[in-house]
């Protein structure tokens, strides 16, 4: 016969690991929407980088960050390409972004709104 106070650890412990994986997963679907900031940019170099059957917009700014565009379903934001059309190199923006920049992932902040900035 099991001791309960066992049963009852290792149930503990199965829910734990459950919540512990939904948690990092909503943590992952909704990182695009959060960490809204404005900040200023130069405009260093901007590029498409292919993925699959799909492109992604690459911009990097002269402070050496990257930053990318792509459309977000929850924010209503589907002119990813009119932004990144918009943007020209060597000048200054003020820009939405949001997410977080984790390299180990390829993630990127995500360039939602552009302001271009007078000289």
């Amino acid at each position: 016969m099991k001791n309960q106070k066992g049963n009852v650890l290792v149930g503990f412990i199965v829910v734990a690991i459950i919540l512990a994986i939904v948690g990092t997963f909503v943590y992952f679907s909704t990182i695009e929407y959060q960490n809204e900031e404005t900040i200023e940019i130069t405009v260093k170099d901007k590029y498409i980088k292919r993925d699959g059957e799909s492109d992604i917009y690459l911009v990097a700014s002269e402070a050496g960050d990257t930053y990318k565009i792509t459309d977000l379903l929850w924010k209503g934001k589907f002119n990813s390409t009119d932004i990144y059309n918009q943007l020209t190199i060597g000048e200054k923006y003020k820009v939405t972004v949001t997410g977080v920049r984790l390299q180990y992932f390829s993630m990127y902040k995500n360039i939602n709104k552009i302001e271009q900035v007078n000289n």
